[in-house]
């Protein structure tokens, strides 16, 4: 779809009319070209990645946003028998490094040698 005898195409408009919109209610709009139902000159594209160009030292509007990801500090949901499986005595009694760490926790007079 472009510009066919320098008027926009309805569905074009249409869809030019509600990115304008929403960037008019992020407050960015500002940087885009205010078309509503009229002619664009020849150097000035729908492409919002034009206003981009526009303002080279600036990067895309939509790159400034918020990034949501996973939520942090709920990492140790605890578990008795991962717990066992990864810490217990039948883990360390069988190797030899486990071992050890029964032997220095025991000379250190600990009173829980595993769990």
């Amino acid at each position: 779809m472009g510009l066919a005898g320098g008027s926009i195409s309805g569905s074009l408009l249409r869809m030019h009319q509600g990115a304008t919109f929403i960037l008019f209610r992020r407050g960015i709009a500002s940087i885009f070209p205010m078309t509503w139902g009229r002619t664009l000159p020849p150097h000035v594209s729908l492409d919002p990645a034009g206003a981009y160009q526009r303002f080279p030292g600036q990067g895309l509007p939509w790159s400034h946003q918020q990034i949501r990801t996973k939520a942090r500090g709920n990492e140790y949901q605890p578990s008795n028998i991962k717990r066992k499986h990864k810490h217990g005595w039948i883990k360390r009694i069988r190797t030899a490094s486990g071992i050890e760490v029964i032997l220095r926790r025991m000379l250190k007079g600990r009173k829980s040698l595993t769990h």
